[in-house]
């Protein structure tokens, strides 16, 4: 066999060998057919967290479909589901909520979703101690979305929630209490969602 044969049945090996980890390195969520990554780096002021998907799922309202969702963890372990989903709640490592919408959705109900999840999610003391940092998070959300349009939402060391909708980036909230009950909207005992399926990867 020429040398530039060998080289070529080789570089093929390599290829053929490579597809199935690239393949590996993104997960589909099943419901919206919406796909995420498995592995994420949060970069902020200086520090870096990467970070793993533990699941994803899909919210919907009635009967509609209104985005897939993924959630990534730093240092994730293996356990059971409530031990997973309590871990999810507590600060100390980074988080990740990514949703990708499949509808559009206007700007008025997207507000009240959010302010509905924290009225659920919090005790009275809790709401009044969080309220002005709830109407900051609140102005965040100015656009109607349309479909395909993303929110990130991190939760890092310190209880400090930064948010991107649709492409912007908006000032730092810091508050563990505002952050837990954030995330308590989709991970915890009143989810919005299967919370479930959201640690499932690491799940026993």
């Amino acid at each position: 066999m020429k040398p530039f044969a060998v080289v070529s049945v080789l570089g093929l090996l390599v290829i053929a060998l490579l597809l199935p980890v690239c393949a590996q390195e993104t997960v589909k969520e099943s419901s919206t057919g919406k796909t995420f990554p498995v592995q994420l780096t949060i970069t902020h002021e200086g520090k870096s967290y990467p970070v793993t998907l533990t699941g994803t799922t899909v919210r919907k309202k009635v009967v509609f479909k209104v985005y897939g969702m993924a959630h990534y963890a730093q240092d994730p372990q293996p356990g059971k589901t409530e031990e997973l989903l309590a871990a999810m709640l507590t600060d100390g490592k980074a988080k990740q909520i990514t949703m990708e919408f499949v509808r559009d959705v206007d700007v008025a109900s997207i507000q009240k979703a959010y302010r509905d999840g924290f009225a659920e999610n919090a005790t009275v003391d809790e709401a009044k101690a969080i309220a002005p940092l709830i109407e900051t998070f609140l102005k965040y959300f100015t656009k109607d979305v349309k479909e395909n349009d993303r929110f990130v939402l991190r939760w890092l060391p310190g209880g400090t929630i930064l948010a991107q909708t649709q492409g912007t980036d908006h000032p730092a909230i810091t508050n563990t209490t505002f952050a837990r009950v954030l995330w308590s909207i989709w991970l915890g005992d009143d989810s919005i969602v299967d919370q479930d399926d959201l640690v499932s990867r690491f799940a026993k």
